[in-house]
This record gives C-alpha cells, structure tokens and sequence, in this order.
C-alpha cells in the first residue's frame, strides 16, 4: 500500500520541530524568519550586540587614553600632518556597517557590535577639540561628556534585558557555578562581600570627612599630586563647587556601602544587596560624572572598581537573594 505524499507545510512542521537526540523537548533547527512588516520591532538577540558594543567603548576608550598618558601623546604623521585616532574610529564604524550591509552569518552581528563599539570609543574620545575653539583635548567637560555616552548605552541594555523575551546573554559555564557552589557559598560571599563594602564606603566616607577639614586650595593641591602623571597637561577647575559636590556624593555613596556592608555581615542579605546597589549606582553616575570633571581620566580606576563591586553583589542578589528561601528558612552554605 503506496503512502500519499504529505504535504510541504507538514513536513516543514516536523523539520522545525525534530527533536534533538536526548531531548525531551522540541529544537527549533532553522534560523529565525525574516521580518517584513513595516513597523520596526526589536531584534532577537539585540540586548547582546548592545553588550558587546558597550564593552568595546570602554576598551577603546580607557585603553586609548592610558596609552597616550603613557607614551607621551605621540602624533601620527609628521609636520602638518596629524592623523587623529577619530579617523580610525571612523574607519572602524564603516567596517560596521559594511559587514552587515554585505555579509549574513551568525558572527557577522558580533562582529560589527565590535567594531562599532571600537569606532565609537575612539570617535567620541577626542571630543574635546571638537567643543572648543582651542581644539583642547583635556577640556574637563570632555571626560564627563564621554562617560554620559556610555550612561546612555548601559541604560539602553538595561531596557533590553528587561524585556520579557530576553535571553540570557552570558551563562555562567558550569564548572566555575560547582566551584562557587563548593568553595564560595552564600555565608563566605556574603560575609567576603560584607567587608569588602564596608572597607571601600568606610574610604569614601573619609573624602567627605578631608573635604570638611580641609580649605579649597588645600584640597585642589592634594588632588593633584595624588592623581596627576608626571607631565600631564591636564589642569584642574578652580571652582570650589565641583569639588563640594564630589565629595557630598562620594561620601552619601560611602555612607551607603558601610550600611550595607554592615547589613550584609548581620545577615540581612536583601537589604544589605539593595543598599549597595543604591550606592553603587549613584557613585558611577552622579560621582563619577563630577569626579571626572575633577580629576578626568585617572577617575576611571575607580570607576572600574565600582562596576566590578556592582557586578558583584548583582551575582550575589540574583544566585543567593532573588527566588531564595524565605527569611525565616535555614540558610543554606
């Protein structure tokens, strides 16, 4: 007995559908269809290449800005000549954009989130000499204007990953999960993480404390020769407001991190977590933009010692705080 042809969509169906071997659950095997509407909608996996561009601002610019210090800010060229590293970042954005014009692979979106995030750090780096009529690199706004950019990037991340349809964009892979699971349980982070907190806000409470004791000049005279490289052109602002108002917001950020640093190493995870984040994030917007008026790039390896202690007690919060047992449970090591 001849078995009718099925038909097309059938088969469609069932190829979309094959299981995978050991599976008890369907695998879609084909690429995602594309969309034709008019209205535009978010693209599937666009929280990642926002990730990968926002990662690659921050290499391009921090890493740029330390070369230079460190070599001397050498030009490019000679005589009249001067090849500007905003070219090469311009260069990199039409890479960008030329691989997904042209090509269709699955790095290819990887690829130019990369060089868009490159291009677009050594792009906005210089521009300093595009806001003045002196061509200053080392204008103080230009620090502050930079690291707005990057503000505005995390918060668009931020909006993607809290999309109900967001995927995980990094998976923790499994043996670093069993070697934290056996090594660095719930007591040991939260206590590690508790006096780290405690330490760091105990530091920048003291900058409010020296701001107090301390006259204006005084304090500018100690900024500079504790943060400024031998023959850095930069030059610091002589309003006293500026720096009022970066001790104020160190110091509130301060505040904040020893209370939850206490709060963490008493056992009260939620709270002691949920004060750090508060801290945290008001130290990487409000502080670091004033502190980057002050003191410019140098502020940066604060500023990255606050990103990973927020990445920290965001692991902490999301694998032992968030859809744990309740309080009154035991607590697990």
């Amino acid at each position: 007995m001849m078995v009718p042809d099925r038909p097309a969509a059938a088969v469609e169906i069932e190829q979309r559908t094959a299981r995978s071997p050991g599976s008890a659950y369907p695998h879609d095997v084909s690429e995602p269809a594309p969309f034709h509407g008019r209205a535009p909608r978010v693209r599937d996996g666009a929280e990642r290449s926002i990730l990968l561009l926002l990662v690659a601002f921050v290499v391009a610019v921090v890493s740029t800005r330390w070369f230079l210090q460190s070599t001397g800010y050498p030009q490019v060229g000679g005589g009249e000549l001067h090849v500007a590293h905003l070219l090469w970042g311009g260069l990199l954005l039409v890479l960008a954009v030329g691989l997904l014009l042209v090509l269709s692979a699955t790095w290819v979106t990887d690829a130019a989130a990369i060089l868009a995030g490159a291009g677009t750090g050594l792009f906005i780096d210089e521009v300093g000499k595009f806001i003045t009529a002196s061509n200053d690199y080392f204008y103080p706004l230009a620090a502050p204007i930079i690291y707005g950019f990057l503000l505005a990037i995390a918060v668009l991340y931020v909006a993607l990953r809290r999309r109900p349809t967001s995927r995980p964009v990094v998976t923790q892979p499994g043996r670093l999960a069993r070697w934290e699971d056996r090594h660095l349980g719930r007591v040991r982070y939260r206590r590690i993480l508790g006096i780290v907190l405690l330490l760091t806000g105990a530091v920048w409470t003291l900058t409010l404390l020296v701001y107090l004791v301390l006259d204006d000049a005084t304090i500018r005279e100690l900024i500079t020769q504790s943060v400024t490289v031998p023959g850095d052109p930069v030059e610091r602002p002589s309003e006293p407001l500026f720096y009022a108002l970066e001790a104020i917001v160190i110091g509130a950020s301060g505040a904040l991190l020893m209370w939850a640093g206490v709060a963490l190493v008493s056992g009260r995870d939620r709270l002691g977590s949920m004060v750090a984040l508060i801290g945290l994030v008001i130290s990487l917007t409000a502080g670091t933009l004033v502190s980057l008026y002050v003191e410019q790039i140098t502020a940066m390896s604060a500023t990255i010692t606050n990103a990973v202690l927020l990445g920290a007690v965001v692991h902490f919060r999301h694998r032992h705080v968030d859809g744990v047992q309740d309080a009154g449970s035991p607590d697990p090591r």
